[in-house]
């Protein structure tokens, strides 16, 4: 099986950044095969703060993402076989809300990311793996695998954070809260 480095929860995975300190409590993963484009939408960023160190590599993690610009982002090398990369954080609701737009030439290009396309049944699958809480409206379940059809766009969502145990959510700060004090 190959290995995935692309996580959709972990924006600094999509900039190469190693040791990720803060994630998104949920994604929105949108395919779009007539167009060859995967949208994702990360929402309500946080931090798992346990010390004055975690929260100084927070901040040089957002530092280093936020002050790219389009025409400087530099991407993770996973993620070279998209042919347009797009990057753009938008304010929501009092919250930031990166939105990442990559447009691929083959299929393949997606398995970087563990979707995967079956050319016999025309369709596109990703694993199921319970502790993301994967849910979808134009997905089947069948097995260990969720399986969409290739012929139409079709979106999930990842809420991998919502089974957090106790001990760590008393941790948890949203992102724009721990700038805000920086």
């Amino acid at each position: 099986m190959e290995e995935i480095k692309i996580l959709f929860f972990a924006l600094t995975s999509f900039f190469g950044i190693e040791d990720a300190r803060f994630a998104a409590d949920k994604v929105t993963i949108t395919i779009h095969p007539e167009k060859q484009e995967i949208e994702i939408i990360q929402e309500n960023l946080f931090a798992v703060i346990q010390s004055e160190k975690d929260s100084i590599m927070v901040v040089e993690q957002w530092n280093k993402i936020r002050n790219r610009n389009e025409s400087q982002t530099i991407w993770a090398n996973e993620l070279d076989s998209f042919h347009s990369k797009s990057f753009k954080l938008i304010d929501v609701e009092n919250t930031i809300q990166p939105h990442i737009l990559l447009k691929y030439s083959s299929n393949e290009d997606l398995s970087v990311m563990g979707i995967w396309y079956n050319a016999e049944n025309n369709q596109y699958a990703i694993n199921n793996i319970p502790q993301q809480n994967i849910k979808t409206n134009s997905g089947k379940l069948n097995g260990n695998y969720w399986y969409f059809d290739a012929a139409s766009t079709f979106s999930f969502t990842e809420e991998p954070f919502s089974d957090m145990p106790e001990n760590y959510r008393k941790l948890k700060i949203p992102l724009k809260e721990l700038l805000k004090k920086k």
